[in-house]
C-alpha cells in the first residue's frame, strides 16, 4: 500500500508546493517532476517524512537557494544535499549534547577503602 508509488507521488505533491510558493515564469514539468520523485525516493528511502518537510520549508524560506525563471530539479537536488549536510550536522550537536548530559549524570564512586590491620600498622596508618 505505501510502496514507492506512495512515496513519490508524496514527494511530488510537497515538491509541488515548492513550485506554487516560488515566482517563477514556467511551472514544473510534470515528466520532470515525476522522473526526480522516483529517483528522489529510491536514492533516500532513508530519510523520514518529517524531514522531508523540514527541507521544503527551509527551502520555501530561502535556506538553500531559489529558482531563476523555472522549477529545476537540479536545484532541489543540490539543495537537498546542503539539507543532508546540515542534517548531519545538527544530528552530530543532538547526539554530543546527549553523551554530555549523559556523562554528567553519572555520579562518581565515592572510594573509601581501608587496607588490612597489618598493612596499615606496617605503613603506620591511623
Amino acid at each position: 500500500m505505501y510502496g514507492d508509488g506512495s512515496s513519490a507521488l508524496w514527494a511530488k505533491t510537497q515538491l509541488l508546493t515548492i513550485d506554487f510558493a516560488s515566482a517563477t515564469k514556467e511551472s514544473a514539468d510534470e515528466n520532470a517532476l515525476n522522473e526526480f520523485s522516483n529517483l528522489f525516493v529510491r536514492q533516500y528511502h532513508y530519510i523520514k517524512l518529517t524531514e522531508f518537510i523540514l527541507f521544503v520549508a527551509r527551502f520555501k524560506l530561502g535556506r538553500y537557494g531559489k529558482f531563476y525563471g523555472y522549477f529545476d530539479t537540479i536545484t532541489i537536488g543540490e539543495a537537498f544535499c546542503k539539507f543532508l549536510k546540515d542534517r548531519s550536522d545538527e544530528l552530530d550537536i543532538i547526539i554530543r549534547n546527549r553523551n554530555n548530559r549523559t556523562q554528567e549524570q553519572q555520579v562518581p564512586v565515592e572510594r573509601n577503602h581501608q587496607p588490612p590491620d597489618d598493612l596499615r600498622a606496617k605503613l603506620k596508618l591511623r
